[in-house]
């Protein structure tokens, strides 16, 4: 079996050869500075915060439908992106800003499990929360005191107020289209990019004109403004690259659900005690799907990040390996499995094999080990 080289090394050097070429690209006629930056930039995605996006155009001025944060999630922030045949889409979590479920509320019941599925229904019992998201209530299921709270209507807010607003959500990039998918009952509000006919020497025209309309005084010599014209550039190649975004409109829950209980009480050799209860300690969010139910499904991205950060550098190259082989192969392993094994499910498979094993056991020679186990996995 070929393992890809990609899933093994940083992939930088193969960007330069292949995927500049996919992109519309030259990426041999940028200079060699320019060519390492981006580079950098790829290898640090998960530290890159993002401020071209308008995420606060998509949301109200006023409440209840306010952004509160938007967090990086998905492949990119986790370091396990792969480079073939694209850079994989950019994930955000966009946390609503008047609401929280406490773990008082969890306990009287306003997230209700639904047969023992990820999916749940979120109630309001408070009466001055539920006029403030009176317009978001689903009234044909309303309990003594708790009124329903409706995912549908959330996403289709957040489709009413794309539409209406002319924002792109990457404005960095010019002679850039983007279209907001239909709103379907996954969690996910997909925003497409086209990919726009602009050069290298558009980029750098771009870029020299931001970095030159800062004043030149004493804190900004000329140096810095060099400086600043190659880190616009880098960025404008590296929105360029990103083909579309999902954004997923979130609400934060304090403590850690019941329903996900077993997984701190059982015995595993990762992660350690200490991580288990700063994740479990750091909350989870429920995601609003547009089912007619209006339900909710619970979420751990930030939880899976955070144990993205504590596994080894080895471990972490088993893992992208392992993607690798598989997106590799998964058009010649059978007709549909593209569509069966997501990102997410071979990502919950390295997590099972890191718990059954010794850190001891991860060693360079015992690499080749470990993937043959995940793919048997």
């Amino acid at each position: 079996m070929w393992i890809p080289a990609v899933g093994l090394r940083t992939g930088a050097d193969y960007l330069t050869k292949n995927i500049g070429k996919f992109y519309g690209i030259n990426i041999d006629n940028i200079p060699y500075v320019i060519q390492d930056a981006l580079k950098e930039k790829l290898k640090s995605v998960p530290q890159i915060i993002i401020p071209e996006t308008h995420f606060d155009s998509y949301f109200d001025a006023e409440p209840p439908f306010q952004l509160g944060e938007a967090l990086l999630t998905g492949s990119l922030s986790e370091g396990l992106f792969l480079y073939y045949p694209q850079l994989p889409d950019m994930d955000f979590m966009c946390v609503l800003k008047n609401i929280t479920l406490s773990q008082e509320d969890q306990a009287t019941g306003c997230l209700l499990l639904r047969e023992d599925t990820p999916s749940v229904y979120a109630f309001i019992t408070s009466k001055e929360i539920q006029n403030l998201w009176s317009e978001f209530l689903d009234d044909t299921d309303n309990q003594v005191g708790k009124h329903r709270l409706s995912s549908k209507k959330l996403k289709e807010k957040l489709q009413e107020n794309y539409q209406k607003n002319d924002s792109l959500l990457f404005p960095i990039v010019r002679n850039c289209k983007e279209e907001l998918e239909e709103v379907t009952e996954g969690a996910a509000a997909t925003v497409n990019k086209s990919k726009p006919d602009i050069s290298f020497g558009h980029c750098m025209t771009d870029s020299a004109k931001a970095a030159f309309l800062l004043p030149l005084n004493k804190q900004v010599d000329v140096r810095m403004k060099f400086k600043q014209i190659k880190e616009n550039l880098v960025h404008s190649i590296f929105y360029k690259m990103i083909s579309s975004s999902d954004i997923v409109l979130s609400i934060f829950c304090e403590g850690w659900p019941p329903v996900a209980r077993e997984w701190v009480t059982r015995e595993r050799f990762w992660p350690d005690i200490y991580s288990d209860e700063k994740i479990t300690q750091g909350g989870f969010h429920i995601v609003p799907k547009s089912s007619p139910d209006g339900d909710f499904r619970l979420s751990f991205s930030c939880a899976e990040i955070m144990l993205i950060k504590t596994l080894s550098p080895l471990q972490h190259k088993v893992m992208r390996a392992f993607k690798a082989v598989v997106k590799y192969h998964e058009n010649s392993w059978g007709p549909n499995l593209k569509e069966i094994l997501s990102s997410y499910y071979l990502k919950t498979i390295a997590f099972w094999h890191f718990e059954k094993t010794l850190q001891e056991s991860w060693t360079e020679e015992t690499l080749v080990h470990h993937l043959v186990a995940l793919l048997e996995a």
